[in-house]
């Protein structure tokens, strides 16, 4: 009797065993997360808290059966292990229990899977939320990025516009202080000495004064130009004193000549700094001779016969054709310029052939008038 109930015993203690075992052997079927695999160890021991309890109820059960069974009867019944009763009851309620142990562990197991599957569903509905979100954040920056640039590119322009029109004021500002517009057109004055040079000081004519007017177009940034020259000079005349008929000499009184002139230029700029200039003209025009006398030693160089007192032929004015060239220098202050210049002015006297008696009186003379004007001047642009 003590082996049967010690093999019992022992029966339904290793049952437990046998589905705690099992349900090991699933659980570490199930290794896809370590909270997975906690919950279905915890729910494992749980189980096997509650087999072991029921096991040992139903060997308490069999003990107090068995206690029963022999009080009330004194005749000892042979139990071997191949009969029946309380042995096969108990091996049959071990089964059952492991059965419900398998059927706890399989349900668990499924819901183990479940709950992968819906986290992996959680993890893809995440992972493409965040994937999404990624998207409209990439895209809200691409938007914020062009609408940056493009009210960059608007502020820009409009700054662009606005220097432009400040530079257009300033400009027209610039040219409102010009005379012309700073168009390239100039007007001038200018004023120095006239120095006679050649046969012109000999015959008696010393040092005056020249007064020019200078009226031009010379563009900026500009090499050549044209320039038109009205001017006056003035020079101081003494005695010149000549071989007559005769061999007897004469004395000739020069009265101070004046000339008036308008003459053609061209000229040629060349930049030696922002505004400081070097120049050279060279031109052509007419001269105008007049208040020189009729017996004056400049008169007979003009052509009249000054020791023909009754010459009618004499000429009181002459007008003649002459040339010059020169250089300066001028400096630009604001709309205006200063200037330094001198020129060399040659006329041909043109007269009628180099009679006897001028050639005995003046001695061998060349055809030209000849002096320098040294002016200092003003041009308004």
């Amino acid at each position: 009797m003590w082996s049967h109930r010690k093999f019992t015993a022992v029966a339904l203690l290793a049952i437990p065993l046998v589905a705690v075992s099992a349900g090991a052997q699933d659980t570490t079927r199930t290794r896809d997360s370590l909270r997975i695999r906690d919950s279905l160890q915890q729910d494992s021991l749980r189980r096997m808290r509650q087999d072991t309890a029921a096991a040992r109820r139903a060997a308490a059960r069999v003990t107090m059966q068995d206690t029963a069974r022999r009080v009330t009867s004194e005749r000892r019944i042979r139990v071997s292990k191949e009969a029946g009763g309380e042995v096969d009851l108990s091996t049959s309620r071990a089964d059952s229990l492991r059965a419900d142990s398998l059927r706890a562990d399989s349900v668990a197991r499924a819901d183990s899977v479940a709950r992968i599957d819906r986290m992996r569903a959680d993890s893809i509905a995440a992972v493409e939320k965040a994937r999404a979100d990624s998207l409209a954040a990439i895209e809200k920056v691409r938007m914020d990025s062009i609408a940056n640039v493009e009210r960059m590119r608007a502020d820009s322009v409009a700054r662009a516009d606005s220097l432009a029109r400040e530079e257009q004021l300033r400009r027209q500002r610039e040219r409102d202080r010009y005379l012309f517009n700073g168009s390239g057109w100039y007007l001038g004055v200018s004023g120095g000495t006239a120095m006679p040079g050649g046969d012109f000081k000999d015959l008696g004519y010393d040092q005056g004064f020249n007064v020019n007017v200078p009226i031009g177009y010379h563009a900026r940034n500009q090499l050549l130009g044209v320039r038109m020259d009205l001017g006056y000079s003035q020079f101081s005349g003494r005695n010149f004193t000549g071989i007559g008929t005769g061999g007897t000499s004469v004395t000739l009184s020069n009265s101070d000549p004046k000339v008036l002139s308008a003459a053609l230029n061209l000229t040629a700029r060349l930049p030696l700094g922002r505004n400081f200039n070097l120049y050279a003209l060279g031109g052509g025009g007419l001269y105008h001779f007049r208040s020189y006398g009729p017996a004056s030693a400049l008169s007979g160089f003009l052509g009249n016969d000054v020791l023909d007192n009754d010459d009618e032929a004499v000429e009181s004015t002459k007008t003649k054709f002459g040339s010059q060239a020169g250089v300066g220098v001028d400096f630009g202050v604001g709309p205006m310029s200063l200037f330094l210049e001198s020129r060399m002015v040659n006329v041909v006297a043109d007269r009628a052939g180099d009679n006897t008696n001028f050639n005995d009186f003046f001695g061998a003379r060349g055809k030209n008038v000849r002096w320098v004007p040294i002016v200092l001047g003003i041009n308004f642009r």
